[in-house]
């Protein structure tokens, strides 16, 4: 047996096709499927059943599959145990954030890191769960933060912290700046969207449906600073992350308001390769990421989250609620 063997069996599991495996770990079809071949004639037992539709694995499949995937992470902490004791770490780090994380939240990060880690490079994605999900499966990212959603093949989630949902509206709008929404008691709103792809989507549309929150009209917008802006200048409103919107606490490009009966939480997951060990460089980059956006997500509860209200509530629950 051998790792390139377990690297191209771990992609065919994941992807359930041949094609996209091969794809996936830059070799031919035909090479991937011989060695699949071989593994299983060396081992005596079947391990995918191909069909019209892609592969299946079958039990003897499932169960290499987990030993694979656990030889693959311990084939990397050996590597990372003897960089560590070369010396002065080094390496790459491909990191996939979404745009909530790249507007206020990566700067600081990077500044820091870099200054204390000059010698590691490090690479950064920006984009929504659904291309970032993928990207670590394919372990083209060492790591990504997405939303906490369904499972996904391929990939280790580790839950980092809870944010809040913010809604905010333009700088003409009637409503106080931090003033409190109950959003099923607003006006019917002109609401900015992202798309069905985006994770932090069904989550929102099951809060409107639930709390029977009225709804004007509903525009599809997958860019974060392009509803940023348009909120800015018009009289459409949004939904957004905390961590995207401190800058904006100050009021003056756009008015923010927590949303309260009930609040709206978002929670973040680091997710990794099911079948890698971050190196010492993912490692220190990671931990330095997970720290100034667990700081963030504490701010954002304290300053935009329900437990921020203050005063009279049903002042300005009254001015969300005006024509």
């Amino acid at each position: 047996m051998k790792l390139t063997q377990f690297r191209f069996l771990i992609a065919v599991y994941e992807e359930r096709s041949f094609t996209a495996a091969a794809r996936r770990v830059h070799a031919t079809q035909s090479g991937l499927s011989m060695q699949i071949k071989e593994l299983e004639l060396e081992l005596g037992v079947k391990l995918f059943e191909r069909g019209s539709t892609g592969v299946e694995p079958t039990s003897a499949g499932d169960q290499l599959y987990r030993r694979a995937t656990r030889i693959m992470r311990e084939v990397r902490a050996v590597r990372n145990d003897f960089e560590a004791m070369a010396g002065q770490v080094t390496g790459t780090v491909n990191v996939g954030v979404m745009p909530t994380f790249a507007r206020a939240v990566l700067a600081p990060v990077l500044e820091r890191f870099h200054s204390q880690y000059p010698q590691i490079d490090v690479r950064v994605i920006e984009a929504y769960s659904a291309a970032l999900s993928p990207a670590v499966a394919g372990e083209e990212l060492d790591l990504a933060i997405v939303p906490s959603s369904r499972e996904m093949a391929g990939v280790r989630g580790t839950h980092i912290d809870r944010d809040v949902e913010v809604f905010v509206s333009g700088r003409e709008s009637p409503w106080d700046h931090l003033a409190p929404v109950d959003l099923s008691r607003c006006v019917p709103l002109k609401l900015a969207l992202p798309t069905p792809a985006n994770a932090r989507r069904a989550k929102i549309e099951n809060y409107i449906a639930t709390y029977n929150v009225p709804i004007k009209t509903v525009i599809e917008l997958d860019s974060m600073m392009g509803t940023l802006d348009l909120v800015a200048r018009s009289d459409w409103t949004t939904i957004l992350p905390g961590c995207l919107l401190f800058p904006d606490l100050d009021g003056k490009a756009r008015k923010l308001h927590p949303i309260i009966n009930p609040p709206l939480p978002v929670d973040y997951v680091l997710i990794e390769p099911i079948s890698q060990t971050a190196s010492a460089a993912v490692q220190l980059f990671t931990a330095e990421l997970l720290k100034q956006i667990q700081e963030t997500c504490a701010f954002c509860r304290e300053e935009l989250g329900p437990n921020a209200v203050q005063g009279d509530v049903a002042d300005g629950l009254k001015l969300v609620s005006a024509s």
